[in-house]
């Protein structure tokens, strides 16, 4: 293994490359890349890769992970100088990058710790740039004490702040009479320019406070997607020193009455473009893949939904949620992402409902449910009322 101090630089080896930052934890620090020009900013918002917009427009860069990113070289533009790997912490999360145990990055054979970070919350790990022909890696471990918002107009990002309150109207005094001007076509008005897009930096945390948030509404495209990751160590979790399996799934209700599950278990896998428009991407059952696993969402199809329940439950081992420290994501095609964290678990149970999602006048709600339930499917099933008849399947 190659280690890089701050500054020094090695070649790559393949286009095809799959970057691994420690120390990164949903919630906590954060992942993100910039594709920058000779010039250090990004030609648009789009070349911010970050939770909100997880692919670059031409595809050569993709956060594959909540700390894995693949990039192929071949796919970069040439008006792209490099891509600036970067984290930083969460709001909420208290602390520097500096005492983050292990932060750094590793592309193969080589790695880049994060050296001489001291009160930074935000700083760019690496960059991959390149040089005539050549792909480079280097160290660069800088950052910003004041976080995220500074990191990302710094690499020219326009960041979408809360409209400012307009100042009151001011209404001038009555003017003496005047004798009345000659009339003059006024000339013609100058159009406005769109706005342009703004970067959605914001997450939402469904809270027992704050359980419900409305998401879309009937016209909205687009497929929405729903992670299932868990963040304390990846093995033995469940029992023994074998491989965890939680699997994700969810219930769903259609407005014209037919109802069922997606899930691994029966192959019962959904169909994004068909009844129930909703899809399970696959079963991790090593529990290695950095990708958790996900469920999609045909939004295209909001007014065919009645409710769907998103939750997990452990195929096989020994319940221990404490351990897991689970988060559900959800990926709208527009506005901020939302995360519901697994917590206050209960070790007895085999199972959790996390959220209920609801149309409600042809709009999507979720709500935070985070209900633990000492059973399986049909117990979940009859604790929220879908009238489904189960049979034992396998997977």
């Amino acid at each position: 293994m190659t280690s890089l101090v701050r500054g020094q630089n090695t070649p790559l080896t393949s286009p095809q490359l799959t970057v691994n930052v420690a120390g990164v934890t949903p919630g906590t620090v954060d992942l993100m890349v910039f594709q920058v020009t000779t010039t250090g900013n990004v030609r648009s918002d789009s070349d911010f890769v970050f939770f909100n917009q997880p692919a670059s427009p031409e595809g050569a860069v993709r956060l594959t992970g909540p700390s894995t990113v693949d990039v192929d070289v071949t796919k970069v533009p040439h008006s792209i100088d490099r891509l600036r790997l970067a984290v930083s912490m969460d709001d909420s999360a208290p602390g520097s990058l500096a005492a983050i145990p292990g932060l750094g990055v590793t592309l193969g054979s080589v790695s880049a710790p994060a050296l001489g970070l001291t009160t930074e919350r935000a700083a760019v790990l690496a960059e991959i740039y390149r040089r005539g022909e050549q792909w480079k890696i280097r160290n660069v471990s800088a950052g910003w004490d004041t976080g995220l918002k500074a990191l990302v107009t710094e690499h020219g990002v326009v960041v979408d702040d809360a409209p400012s309150h307009p100042p009151a109207p001011t209404y001038p005094s009555t003017p003496p009479a005047q004798p009345p001007a000659p009339v003059i076509a006024p000339p013609a008005p100058t159009p406005t320019p769109a706005p342009q897009p703004r970067v959605q930096l914001s997450k939402i945390t469904l809270t027992r406070a704050a359980p419900t948030v409305s998401l879309a509404k009937g016209g909205d495209t687009g497929t929405m997607r729903v992670n299932l990751n868990w963040t304390r160590g990846r093995r033995g979790l469940f029992g023994g020193n074998g491989a965890i399996d939680l699997d994700l799934a969810c219930l769903y209700q259609l407005n014209d009455g037919s109802k069922g599950v997606v899930q691994a278990l029966g192959n019962a896998f959904g169909d994004l473009h068909y009844p129930p428009y909703i899809s399970l991407d696959g079963d991790d059952r090593s529990g290695l893949n950095a990708g958790g696993e996900n469920l999609h969402i045909n939004l295209a199809h909001l007014a065919d939904f009645k409710r769907i329940l998103i939750f997990a439950y452990i195929y096989d081992g020994t319940p221990n949620w404490s351990a897991a420290d689970g988060v559900v994501t959800l990926y709208p095609p527009h506005g901020p992402e939302v995360e519901v964290r697994l917590d206050s678990p209960d070790n007895r149970a085999r199972s959790c409902a996390i959220a209920l999602l609801k149309n409600e006048r042809n709009e999507l709600t979720v709500t935070r449910e985070v209900r633990y339930i000492n059973g399986t499917q049909s117990d979940i099933s009859k604790a929220y009322r879908w009238g489904l008849k189960w049979t034992a399947g396998r997977k």
